[in-house]
């Protein structure tokens, strides 16, 4: 059979298919994308696959691998995400994927694979593949894969709910249009870039677990996944259009996340009443990705919130930063660092944002900072051994953690500074532990040695002469340092 799928109902001229057909004989020649590695290698691939990704990217099943004779396209693609979550040891990840990935790209661009669907999941898992940074334009990136999907599947009809009752396997196709739709987002939030998605032409139901191959915690968690991303393409979304957000928007904005964090089913949680629950990667991931939406949300709409919206907005941003530094320190004591994927190093630029611009407002004498600021820093360094872009952030981090801005904080807290607090402390404590607040972060002191500034309790009386100093000098305004990044790793101009 020729390697050319067929173009059903499409008369292709004789002389036009012949040429085709012999470069793509050629093109399967040359990067051998016909040849497997072993059977036993491939199930150690997918193995980690399920085991590492599929909370994040339930787009292949078991089911695909299981048969016979499973899809080449599918045994490549598992062969390059497989190889990607793989240590670094005598050989690069990147460069074993190298050549699964130059394989997957012939069989799709001679149209090997007749199943649009497998060819869609393809495309999908590639997406994963990031190793040049965004402001290197280039077709073989994230954003590329996920376009090319996104394509691809409005053809197949997958934006619309009325497709569903005719297709093999709804469920499948579900998950990966939800997939599509919230990369989009996180590409939108992530590098200000234009979203594929319009309202108007998205109207597929929500995940549910009957959409999945198995009714397990993974399940549930990529449905809690696509929850909170629809509320951060709310929030990226809102803030394309410019124009100022009404009090209404934000706090309906505001409100979804609240609703989220308190409704989470209850093996997702990270604590059982006051008890941490026992360690998952995947529940330590999707709360990071939550308390990220809770800074950008912050960060670009937190002046529409009702006064004094300062220190709530600083406060906020600043608890967050500091429980996602926390959570990725668990990780990496676990040292399973290595399974993040590249929208990690996002992630971690959103945390870092709070710390630095606090920190330099008290000219580098924040105890906190000095702790959390080096733990965001090594989990960057440990992405830099496997995706090169994190070393380009890393450079931009290490210079703004240099950078002082004006009305900072002296070098020592004198003792009418702590009484000035203490006489003030019950006021304070009043608007600290207001509703807002004490909804958005439902966790024990526990979590953060920052907590005690929502939740009172703290025992530092410095950390109270630091957050009276953080409202008084705006700490909230994190644009310089998101400006820096825009320029620096996106090459764009801040906007």
């Amino acid at each position: 059979m020729s390697p050319l799928a067929p173009l059903q109902g499409h008369a292709v001229p004789e002389s036009v298919g012949t040429m085709r057909d012999h470069f793509s004989k050629e093109l399967l020649r040359a990067v051998g994308a016909t040849s497997l590695p072993p059977k036993a290698q491939i199930d150690a691939y997918a193995d980690s696959y399920f085991q590492h990704l599929y909370h994040r990217a339930p787009i292949i099943d078991r089911a695909d691998i299981s048969t016979g004779q499973p899809s080449i396209i599918i045994s490549q693609t598992m062969c390059v995400i497989g190889s990607l979550l793989r240590y670094p040891g005598i050989h690069s990840p990147l460069e074993e994927s190298e050549a699964y990935y130059c394989r997957v790209k012939a069989l799709l661009y001679i149209n090997h694979e007749p199943d649009q669907r497998k060819v869609l999941k393809a495309l999908c898992i590639l997406a994963f593949r990031n190793i040049t940074p965004p402001k290197v334009v280039s077709l073989d990136c994230s954003w590329q894969w996920i376009g090319m999907a996104t394509r691809l599947a409005h053809q197949m009809g997958f934006h619309r709910e009325e497709t569903y009752s005719q297709l093999p396997n709804p469920g499948n196709a579900r998950r990966i249009m939800w997939f599509l739709f919230t990369e989009d987002k996180l590409q939108t939030a992530c590098f200000g870039r234009p979203s594929l998605f319009g309202d108007s032409e998205f109207n597929i139901r929500p995940l549910e677990l009957e959409d999945f191959e198995f009714q397990d915690i993974q399940a549930e968690l990529y449905i809690e996944y696509t929850k909170l991303n629809v509320i951060l393409g709310r929030i990226a979304d809102r803030h394309s259009r410019k124009g100022e957000i009404s009090h209404e928007e934000a706090t309906s904005i505001l409100q979804s996340l609240q609703h989220w964090v308190h409704n989470l089913p209850t093996q997702l949680q990270l604590y059982a009443g006051a008890n941490r629950r026992s360690f998952r990667r995947d529940i330590y991931e999707v709360h990071i990705n939550y308390f990220v939406c809770l800074i950008v949300f912050f960060r670009l709409f937190g002046h529409c919130l009702p006064p004094p919206t300062a220190s709530t907005a600083s406060t906020a941003s600043l608890v967050a930063s500091s429980c996602i530094a926390r959570l990725y320190e668990e990780i990496m004591y676990r040292d399973e660092i290595n399974y993040l994927m590249p929208i990690n190093n996002w992630f971690l630029m959103v945390g870092f944002a709070p710390q630095i611009q606090h920190n330099s407002t008290c000219h580098g004498k924040d105890r906190l900072c000095g702790e959390e600021l080096p733990i965001l820093t090594d989990v960057l360094r440990h992405m830099r051994l496997k995706w090169p872009p994190a070393g380009v952030l890393l450079d931009i981090i290490e210079r703004l953690c240099n950078v002082e801005v004006g009305g900072g904080m002296s070098d020592s807290v004198d003792v009418q500074d702590v009484q000035d607090v203490q006489a003030t402390e019950e006021a304070w404590s009043n608007h600290l532990s207001h509703d807002l607040l004490n909804d958005l972060f439902p966790f024990p002191n526990e979590l953060s040695p920052r907590m005690g500034l929502i939740k009172g309790g703290g025992d530092e009386q410095s950390d109270q002469v630091l957050l009276d100093r953080m409202v008084e000098f705006g700490d909230d305004d994190l644009d310089w340092i998101f400006n820096e990044y825009q320029l620096a790793f996106l090459g764009d101009p801040p906007v």
